[in-house]
C-alpha cells in the first residue's frame, strides 16, 4: 500500500510537473568537461536555490543549474571551451565571471561569492555568526504554517509546538528570551505570558525574502543574542511594476492565499501585499485531532485552529545621490488561536510594526557609509478559556482570562569608518498584563506589573586579512540597562515569600565581545574556530511575574542576574568541486543561566496560602554539541543531502544552593535529515527522510518525560513554467504517530498536554509573478 501510494505521487507529479523532454542528463557524456563549485554569500553563508547560468562565449549557448542546500552545483558534459559563469539569487546581486576557460576532459572549480543588494538593505543585522541563511523559495516549499516550522528544516534548529501555529524556535538548545528574532532588524516582542505569540509568529510567509541565521554567541550587533540570532528579511521591490499571487493548500482545511504588487523607478519604490491563513485542528498519526488532547468544548473540536490576516506596505526614495530612505508598517490580525498546550486561547493578537531606515553611502574617504534605523512594535492580546469545558457554568463566558500588552520602541546607528564598523543601539519594551480568574472573583492580578524595561549599548566590529586565506573578525560591546515594574501594581509580597526580596527595579552594566579566525586554502578546506562571551538580560517574566493560583503559585525572582554565555565553536569543511561536507562543534558554558524551578515558600506572608510555587533562579549550566552536513551532486541534477545535530544541556552541580546535576529541561533529541533532490531549475523531485533518536535525558524536578524517537518519509515535486510555479508534497508519508520532545515548561498556564505531530498531510501551493 505505501510503495503504490508514493510510486502514485511521484507519477501524479512528473505527469502533471516534468516539461516536455525532461531527462536525467544533458548531453553526450563524451563532452566530459565539467564546471562545479559553490554559491555563498556575506561571511560564507551557503546559498540554496541560486540559479547559476554557465554560456558558452563563443556559440551563446547556455546550461542552467540549481545550487543545493549547501550552495553546491555542478554542470557535466560540457565540451571544452571559454565560458561566462553567472549566479542569480533573489534579495542578492548577480555576479558574472568571464573568460573561464576548461579543457576536455577536465573539472574547473568556480565559487561565486554573492553580495546583498545593499542598495536596498539598510542595517547589515547579524555579526560574525557561524551562519546559514534559509531562502523563501525553500521556505514555502515545507508545509509549514509558519517561519518557525520552516527554520526547523535546518541543521542546529528545532522547532516547540504549541498548536497548529506560531511555533518556537530552538537553536542548538536555546530558545525564548535566548535567543534574538528580529525582523528586519526590528525588535518584536510577544505579549503573552504563555509566550503564544513568538518573535517569528509575527512575519508571515508571504513577506518574507529570506532568513539569515546566526548560531552561537556571537552577534555583538544586537543585545541579548546568549545563544544566536535569526533574522527575517522582508521582500523588497524589484525594478519596474511587479505583481504576484500564491495559494496555499494543505491538508485539515490549510487555506492561504496571498498577493503583492510593487513598482520601483528611478530610485523610488512602493510595495504592498495582503496574505490569509486559516486551518482546522490537524489529525495525527493516530487519527485524533489535535484538540481532543485538552479539554475544548465537544462543539469546538472542529472549530477553526486559526485565522491570521497581514497587511504589509514599504516604500523607500533616493532623495539625493547615495541616498536612500525606507518605511514600512505592517498590520497583522490573528484571531481564534488554539493551544491545547496551554490552559487557555488565544481570542485575539494584534500587532503593527513600523520600521524606518535611512542610509549615505560614499560619505567621505575614510567614512564608507551611515545608517540610522528607528522603529516601533505593539501588540494586543487576549487569551481566555471560553473555548475549554473550564468555562462552563462560569458567571462570565471564561473562568480565566489574562489581557496583556507590549510596546517597544528602539533605534540602531551604524558608520563605516576606517574599516571599523562602529554602532550604537538603544531601545525600550513595556510589558503589561492582568490576570483574572473565576476563583478570586474575576479581581485582576497584574501578572506582568507593567514593567518598562530601557537599554543602551555601543559596539564595534572589523575584520582584518591577516594573510592570503587567513581573516580575523572581531568585535566588541557594552550595554547599560534598567528594569522597572510599577511598584503600585506588583505583588511584592508573592515575591518576599518565595524569594525574600520586595525589589522591584534594578540596573545591569555588562560587556560583550567575540572574535572569529577563519582559513580557507586553494585545496577546499575551510577551518574556523571562535570564542564569544555574550550576555542577555532577565526579561519581566522572569523577574517580575506575580500570580496566585489554587494549590501551586508563579512568581517571578527579581534578585536574578543576567545570563552570561562563554562559548567556543570550531568548523571545519571540505568543498570540491561536487562534495561538500561540514562539521561544528561548540561547547558554552552558562553562568546564571536562567531555569524554572519549584520554589518552597520561605517566609510567611498574610493571603500566600501555597507552600510552594514555580519560580526562576540562577543555576550554571554547560551546552555541548554538534552538526554534519553533507551534500553531493551525484549529477548536475541530482542532489544528495544528509545532516546530523546534536545538542546536550546539563546544570552544573552546587551543593551550598541544593542544585544538581540534572540534565537541562527542553533539550531536543539527537535528530538527523537525509534527501535525494532532482533540480533541473525548472522542475525539481524530492524524497526526504526524518530521524529523532529517542530522549532519555530529561528533569526529573519538572517532571520531564523520555519521548520515543522516530523516522518519517517526506515527498515533493515541483515546476515552473514562465511566471507560474506549482508544488506538491506529501509529509509523514506512512501516517506515523510522533510526539517531538520539547515540554514547553516554562509557561504558567502549561496543560500538561502533549502535542503530536500532523498525520499524513498533502499540500499543493501556486504562484503567478509577474
Amino acid at each position: 500500500m505505501y510503495i503504490r501510494l508514493i510510486r502514485s505521487v511521484f507519477i501524479l507529479g512528473l505527469a502533471l510537473f516534468a516539461p516536455a523532454g525532461a531527462v536525467w542528463c544533458i548531453q553526450d557524456q563524451a563532452d566530459t568537461a565539467e564546471i562545479a563549485g559553490s554559491v555563498a554569500g556575506p561571511n560564507g553563508t551557503r546559498l540554496p536555490g541560486a540559479t547559476v547560468i554557465i554560456r558558452r562565449t563563443d556559440t551563446g549557448a547556455e546550461v542552467r543549474v540549481v545550487s543545493g542546500n549547501r550552495g553546491m552545483y555542478r554542470a557535466s558534459g560540457l565540451p571544452g571551451g571559454n565560458y561566462e559563469i553567472r549566479a542569480e539569487l533573489k534579495g542578492f546581486e548577480a555576479k558574472s565571471i568571464p573568460d573561464i576557460s576548461v579543457a576536455d576532459g577536465a573539472v574547473k572549480e568556480v565559487n561565486l561569492d554573492l553580495a546583498i543588494a545593499t542598495l536596498h538593505e539598510i542595517i547589515n543585522v547579524i555579526g560574525v555568526s557561524p551562519q546559514d541563511s534559509l531562502e523563501a523559495a525553500r521556505a514555502r516549499e515545507s508545509s509549514g504554517r509558519d517561519v518557525g516550522e520552516a527554520l526547523a528544516r535546518n541543521a542546529g534548529l528545532w522547532k516547540l509546538r504549541k498548536g497548529g501555529i506560531a511555533t518556537d524556535v530552538v537553536m542548538r538548545g536555546f530558545q525564548g528570551e535566548d535567543l534574538n528574532v528580529l525582523i528586519d532588524g526590528q525588535r518584536i516582542y510577544g505579549a503573552c505570558p504563555n509566550h503564544m505569540d513568538p518573535p517569528a509568529f509575527h512575519a508571515d510567509f508571504a513577506e518574507v525574502d529570506r532568513i539569515e541565521i546566526g548560531k552561537g554567541p556571537f552577534d555583538v550587533k544586537n543585545q541579548g543574542s546568549l545563544g544566536g540570532i535569526v533574522n527575517i528579511v522582508t521582500t523588497r521591490p524589484a525594478e519596474g511594476l511587479h505583481a504576484g499571487a500564491n495559494l496555499a493548500l494543505g491538508g485539515f482545511g490549510y487555506v492561504n492565499p496571498s498577493a503583492t504588487a510593487s513598482y520601483s523607478r528611478n530610485g523610488y519604490s512602493v510595495l504592498g501585499g495582503y496574505s490569509y491563513r486559516t486551518s482546522d485542528p490537524y489529525t495525527d498519526g493516530s487519527g485524533k485531532r489535535f484538540t481532543e488532547y485538552a479539554n475544548f468544548k465537544p462543539d469546538l473540536l472542529d472549530s477553526s485552529a486559526f485565522q491570521a490576516n497581514t497587511a504589509w506596505t514599504k516604500v523607500s526614495a533616493a532623495p539625493f545621490a547615495n541616498h536612500l530612505l525606507q518605511l514600512a508598517y505592517t498590520r497583522q490580525e490573528a484571531d481564534h488561536v488554539l493551544y491545547p498546550y496551554l490552559q487557555m486561547d488565544a481570542v485575539y493578537d494584534d500587532t503593527d510594526r513600523i520600521n524606518f531606515g535611512y542610509q549615505i553611502a560614499d560619505v567621505s574617504g575614510s567614512v564608507r557609509s551611515v545608517r540610522t534605523q528607528v522603529y516601533f512594535s505593539r501588540v494586543h492580546h487576549w487569551m481566555t478559556d471560553e473555548y475549554r469545558v473550564s468555562s462552563l457554568n462560569m458567571p462570565r463566558s471564561y473562568s480565566m482570562g489574562t489581557l496583556a500588552s507590549t510596546r517597544a520602541l528602539g533605534g540602531k546607528f551604524e558608520a563605516d569608518v576606517a574599516g571599523v564598523t562602529l554602532g550604537l543601539e538603544t531601545y525600550a519594551r513595556d510589558w503589561f498584563a492582568a490576570t483574572e480568574m473565576a476563583g478570586r472573583a474575576y479581581k485582576p492580578q497584574y501578572s506582568i506589573p507593567d514593567v518598562n524595561v530601557t537599554t543602551i549599548g555601543v559596539y564595534a566590529t572589523a575584520t582584518r586579512q591577516i594573510r592570503e586565506g587567513l581573516q580575523l573578525d572581531f568585535g566588541a560591546r557594552i550595554d547599560r540597562a534598567k528594569s522597572t515594574a510599577d511598584v503600585t501594581r506588583a505583588d511584592t509580597d508573592l515575591y518576599f515569600a518565595y524569594n525574600s526580596t520586595r525589589s522591584t527595579s534594578a540596573k545591569d552594566v555588562y560587556p560583550s565581545g567575540d572574535m572569529r579566525l577563519r582559513y580557507k586554502n586553494p585545496l577546499g578546506f575551510e577551518i574556523g574556530a571562535g570564542l564569544g562571551h555574550m550576555v542577555r538580560l532577565p526579561d519581566p517574566r522572569e523577574r517580575y511575574f506575580g500570580l496566585r493560583r489554587m494549590g501551586s503559585d508563579w512568581v517571578g525572582n527579581p534578585a536574578l542576574a543576567p545570563s552570561r554565555n562563554t562559548g567556543a565553536d570550531f568548523t571545519g569543511a571540505f568543498r570540491r568541486q561536487a562534495l561538500f561536507l561540514s562539521s561544528d562543534l561548540y561547547f558554552n558554558h552558562v553562568a546564571n543561566y536562567i531555569a524554572v524551578h519549584g520554589q518552597q515558600k520561605v517566609n510567611p506572608v498574610p493571603g500566600v496560602m501555597n507552600s510552594g510555587a514555580r519560580s526562576y533562579r540562577n543555576v550554571d549550566a554547560r551546552i555541548l554539541g554538534g552538526e554534519i552536513q553533507l551534500e553531493y551532486l551525484l549529477t548536475h541534477r541530482l542532489f544528495f543531502s544528509n545532516d546530523l545535530s546534536f545538542v546536550r544541556g546539563t546544570q552544573i552541580e552546587d551543593v551550598e544552593r541544593s542544585i544538581l546535576a540534572d540534565p537541562l529541561a527542553e533539550m531536543p533529541p539527537i535528530t538527523s535529515r537525509a534527501g535525494l533532490r532532482y533540480d533541473t531549475g525548472k522542475f525539481a523531485a524530492e524524497v526526504e527522510g526524518v530521524f529523532a533518536g529517542r530522549q532519555t535525558r530529561v528533569n526529573e524536578e519538572l517532571k520531564e518525560v523520555e519521548t520515543a524517537g522516530y523516522g518519517i518519509m517526506n515527498l515533493g515535486v515541483s515546476t515552473s513554467f514562465r511566471n507560474l510555479s506549482l508544488r506538491l508534497g506529501l509529509n509523514n508519508v506512512f501516517d506515523r504517530y510522533f510526539i517531538e520532545h520539547l515540554s514547553y515548561q516554562r509557561d504558567p498556564f502549561r496543560s500538561g498536554a502533549r502535542v503530536p505531530e500532523p498525520g499524513r498531510n498533502l499540500f499543493f501551493n501556486v504562484s503567478f509573478r509577474y
